[in-house]
């Protein structure tokens, strides 16, 4: 695990390392050790945290004949049995680490190999006589990778904030940028929040070279068109084998390693499989919310025992949450509110001073129908087919329903259900998904900021997504575009930050992707039943883990802000950010249409909580980050 930067431009070799130094320093957190190489115009930089081969393995990493550099962060899990065919082909090797394989496949097969690797990373490769850069992002986009190229200067960083601190970096809001956020929580790639600046896609590799720049893709999901026959006891054995292999290799590490361990079905399943390998007890780390409602601790704690595992846990509220909120938004630069970030933080904040690397369960939801919107898929139709007037009876009863603070509470669940209830079905997605949907978000923007969109509808990004799969299985098509938009985007850029502002690294068993080519081989029928969800991963870990915990409902890790927002700190932030002065004065918002939206939802006819967090945050990021 690192953080890397690099550039390519006009300039002197010193004041290219003084830039490199410069970009490395922004993002310190990611490691304990700086590497640098500058070359004829080229600079590559690399902040290492040592996770395999400690001693070794400094970067950058240079093949045999020094013609390629290399600076990388993640980690190769299959690099054994790589090294391993090099070397019976002649290559020699400097170190015992993960990455230096990819210059020698490089050297064999120029950009044909990445397929091949098993991991979590985000590299960049230097030819050296061809005078060639290539950027690559592993197959899912668990680590960030983020480029910039104006004006003739090419950067790259794992952060953003590494681009922008280079001084010839020039920082231009993206104004959709901002309007997505609104809806989704978080800035959708590739764009990001500044022009010129965009998010490597995963699985993608990036080749700049003599001036002209390509992007290639190496891998996608691909939804089985025809899928073979299999039996519900063949897929829970095809699960459960391919997920042990997963565990085994996200456990390879010369460093200690321990698990996120929520209490549910994800986690806990992760955490069982690691127990069969290990030797010892091993670490687990657990939220607790004083909220009641939000609170899974007694499941974790009953999974820890269950275990013997040497178990972890903080205990948060709304005042630690609070008096964290400026420590935490400085972690994220472009604007970001996805609710788990915050406990997440404080978890790995604990959890750092025992291991350096720790598992978690991102991911299953998304590819075995683990969230309550997909089966809200299999209802669209009836709902769409029913006569109008049951539609507008039912709508009416929905909206009479008491308003409930609770977290995604059925008052909640309905009323989102029959608003997009007669939308296609990834623009119906959108709508149950969202912390605001494209109507909400249109009144309580200005109307000039709208005429300055590239795309005033969001939704819209959900259905090009959707499109994109050539399958008749709707709900894997939802799940498929959800890996791409609100997995990588939000789980596990969040993931990747919370962990890195403590220098750990996060790693996602069922992300690896012979898992996830095999989860993409099971029609959805056979992942999901009426409200019965994730079935295959249900079935595989039957005997596994405890049954209450097997079968328990989704809860997730978010916080209770819901609640929060009537409470004294929290209700001033609230008003103070949204005060009519101070929203107009940054140019976006319309302020009577923010202060009615604060209105119904302090007078309890709607709970607007969702989309007021977002406004809260935008308000306090632009203000933060000033242009």
């Amino acid at each position: 695990m690192c953080g890397i930067c690099g550039l390519c431009g006009s300039g002197s070799a010193a004041d290219h390392e003084s830039n490199v130094r410069r970009m490395l320093s922004a993002i310190r957190h990611r490691g304990i050790v700086d590497g640098v190489w500058i070359h004829q115009g080229v600079g590559l930089g690399a902040r290492r945290l040592p996770i395999i081969d400690v001693p070794h393995s400094a970067q950058p990493l240079f093949n045999e004949d020094e013609s390629l550099v290399l600076v990388g962060n993640g980690e190769i899990f299959n690099f054994r049995d790589l090294r391993q065919k090099l070397v019976h082909r002649g290559h020699t090797f400097r170190t015992q680490g993960d990455l230096e394989c990819i210059l020698h496949l490089y050297e064999e097969g120029g950009d044909g190999f990445w397929s091949e690797l098993r991991g979590q990373f985000a590299i960049a490769v230097y030819d050296v006589p061809r005078r060639r850069l290539v950027l690559a992002r592993d197959h899912i986009g668990i680590k960030p990778l983020y480029y910039y190229w104006d004006d003739g200067l090419f950067l790259f960083g794992s952060e953003v904030r590494a681009i922008a601190s280079h001084p010839g970096f020039r920082k231009r809001l993206n104004p959709t940028a901002l309007a997505d956020f609104l809806c989704l929580q978080y800035v959708p790639k590739p764009q990001t929040v500044y022009a010129k600046l965009w998010g490597l896609p995963p699985g993608s590799l990036l080749v700049l070279q003599d001036g002209d720049m390509e992007i290639k893709p190496f891998w996608s999901i691909r939804i089985d068109p025809a899928p073979p026959a299999r039996s519900r006891e063949s897929v829970a054995i095809g699960t459960r084998e391919h997920l042990r292999q997963s565990v085994a290799r996200t456990l390879i590490s010369d460093v200690p390693v321990g698990i996120l361990l929520s209490g549910g079905l994800d986690s806990s399943g992760i955490a069982a499989l690691a127990a069969e390998r290990s030797g010892q007890p091993l670490r687990t780390f657990s939220i607790v919310f004083k909220e009641e409602s939000f609170d899974e601790s007694p499941y974790s704690r009953a999974m820890a025992r269950f275990l013997g595992s040497e178990h972890h846990e903080v205990v948060l509220d709304e005042d630690i949450i609070f008096d964290s909120l400026p420590r935490i938004a400085g972690v994220f630069d472009e604007p970001f509110c996805e609710g788990s970030a915050y406990p997440l933080y404080h978890i790995c904040q604990c959890a750092k001073d025992y291991v350096t690397v720790i598992l978690s369960g991102e991911g299953a939801d998304e590819i075995f129908a683990g969230y309550e919107p997909y089966a809200g898929q299999q209802f669209l139709k009836y709902y769409q087919y029913a006569p109008a007037p049951f539609r507008a009876l039912f709508r009416a009863v929905v909206h009479r329903l008491p308003v409930s603070d609770n977290w995604i509470s059925w008052d909640l669940k309905l009323r989102r259900f029959v608003e997009g209830g007669l939308f296609s079905p990834a623009k119906a997605h959108f709508w149950w998904r969202v912390n605001m949907n494209d109507a909400e978000k249109r009144r309580v923007l200005n109307r000039d900021f709208v005429d300055r969109l590239d795309r005033p509808d969001t939704a819209v990004l959900y259905e090009e997504r959707f499109a994109s799969w050539a399958s008749e299985d709707v709900v894997n098509k939802i799940l498929a575009t959800d890996c791409s938009l609100h997995l990588v985007d939000d789980l596990l850029l969040r993931a990747d930050l919370m962990s890195m502002a403590h220098t750990m690294e996060l790693r996602v068993p069922y992300l690896d992707v012979d898992f996830v080519d095999y989860a993409f081989s099971v029609p959805s029928r056979q992942k999901l039943r009426g409200f019965t969800n994730k079935i295959p991963l249900r079935d595989a870990l039957k005997g596994i883990i405890p049954d209450d915990i097997r079968t328990r409902v989704k809860h997730g890790l978010n916080m209770p802000y819901q609640k929060w927002f009537k409470r004294t700190r929290w209700k001033s932030l609230l008003h103070d950010c949204l005060q009519a002065e101070r929203v107009k004065s940054l140019g976006i918002f319309d302020g009577e249409g923010v202060r009615a939206m604060l209105a119904e939802h302090e007078r309890g006819t709607h709970n607007h909580a969702h989309a007021l967090w977002c406004i809260l945050n935008l308000i306090l990021w632009l203000e933060n980050n000033p242009v």
